[in-house]
């Protein structure tokens, strides 16, 4: 089975929170990845080149994001998401993250990505 790539909303796009942005020189984003513009955390809808207009969904009930793994990065449903601007992902350390939403599944420690609920809580 093929493994699904892009963006990964479990939402109607219609009900999502969306802004558009533009990547400066030498930027460019791949459709599901994980960004911050300005101070706002979102999701790439559509692969973008450098000096691009684009798409940033930033609030979604149900979307699935990039998840660190490793020992110990593990979420509950309910549990606190964390962005990780380094690496472009969440996970359940408030070390130099941003809080982002809430889990909507649980996600251990070799999971990949995680399905959330994306939120503006700054």
């Amino acid at each position: 089975m093929a493994q699904e790539k892009g963006l990964k909303l479990r939402t109607k796009l219609e009900s999502a929170k969306t802004l558009k942005a533009t990547t400066g020189s030498g930027e460019s984003y791949s459709a599901g990845e994980m960004i911050k513009v300005g101070d706002t955390i979102g999701v790439v809808v559509e692969d973008v080149s450098e000096n691009s207009e684009f798409v940033l969904v930033y609030e979604a009930e149900k979307i699935v994001v990039p998840k660190a793994t490793g020992t110990g990065i593990t979420f509950s449903v309910g549990s606190n998401v964390y962005y990780d601007p380094t690496n472009k992902n969440v996970t359940n350390s408030t070390d130099g993250t941003i809080l982002c939403g809430k889990a909507l599944e649980d996600a251990g420690e070799n999971d990949s990505e995680v399905l959330i609920d994306l939120m503006v809580l700054s």
